[in-house]
């Protein structure tokens, strides 16, 4: 299960918000995690700067529950930054993007079967 949130400085239109989706539904797959326990939060036209320098930026939030191997991150990451960055159209070197693995995640306030006890 990732969880991906990204957060974008321009006000999207419906079509990018759908093509960023799809990207970060695309990329979770990458880490060999189903479509289907992805959870996307899409948060345009936020006040988010990058320094003093003008231009649209993004910050990515990553959570995943399961270990994933460097090689499957560090692809995941440069897959996922540069859709971001090509669809919102980010100034250079202004997508952020933070990868954390969660030790445990409740789906409706209980661990899923391979966690539980």
């Amino acid at each position: 299960m990732p969880y991906i949130q990204i957060s974008v400085s321009r006000a999207l239109a419906d079509t990018e918000k759908q093509s960023l989706r799809a990207c970060a539904l695309d990329a979770a797959a990458l880490l060999n995690k189903s479509r289907a326990h992805v959870m996307v939060h899409i948060l345009d036209n936020q006040a988010l700067t990058k320094g003093d320098e003008p231009g649209d930026c993004a910050f990515c939030d990553v959570r995943v529950l399961g270990a994933a191997t460097k090689e499957a991150c560090d692809l995941f990451s440069q897959t996922l930054s540069a859709d971001i960055a090509r669809i919102v159209k980010t100034a250079p070197m202004s997508v952020y993007l933070s990868l954390s693995e969660m030790s445990l995640c409740y789906t409706d306030g209980k661990l899923p079967p391979v966690h539980g006890h």
